[in-house]
């Protein structure tokens, strides 16, 4: 089906300026390049001295309450989850998600606190394979945002962001999408 395992990536942050915003929470699925089946997860809230509101434009958008703040304001540090994330990443694959240019940017910051330089990564928009897969669908009249394929894909409705979940979610439509 694919050439390499494909990553699916998610961050939370708190807005979505990729150079002044700061990540808060991460989560990776590796699917399998044949049977896009799971074969590893990871997630993890990440540390930012900023102070943190409900009005952040990444907290209003992804519905982080504060009910989160402990977890953020008590997790491992970009560089600590870097290290972490290096540690169980493989040798190749192809970068995933539904927003590559956020998603790959914050990704890319995170490998430099590591002194990983991320190149020679093949990316699969997601968004992207929606957009082709659902413009010649005639049943389908929504937009292109993820919450809208998800419940056209009758994946549910998500009343928050969870990066590990919405990997899922992202999981699921690559299958359904490549049947």
């Amino acid at each position: 089906m694919f050439k390499k395992d494909i990553l699916i990536v998610d961050f939370e942050a708190t807005g979505f300026d990729v150079e002044k915003d700061d990540p808060v929470q991460v989560g990776l699925v590796l699917l399998d390049k044949d049977t896009l089946e799971e074969k590893f997860s990871f997630s993890s809230w990440i540390y930012t001295d900023k102070e943190l509101s409900e009005d952040m434009k990444g907290f209003k958008w992804a519905s982080i309450k504060k009910d989160k703040f402990d977890f953020i304001k008590n997790a491992p540090k970009l560089k600590e989850v870097a290290a972490e994330i290096k540690k169980i990443l493989p040798q190749e694959y192809t970068f995933s998600s539904w927003n590559t240019f956020f998603d790959f940017s914050l990704w890319r910051r995170l490998f430099k606190e590591v002194d990983v330089k991320v190149s020679h990564i093949h990316l699969l928009d997601l968004w992207v394979i929606a957009y082709d897969r659902l413009l010649r669908n005639p049943d389908y009249n929504g937009d292109f945002t993820s919450e809208s394929v998800f419940q056209f894909l009758n994946l549910g409705k998500r009343e928050t962001h969870d990066a590990l979940n919405d990997c899922r979610l992202e999981a699921e439509t690559l299958r359904r999408l490549e049947k």
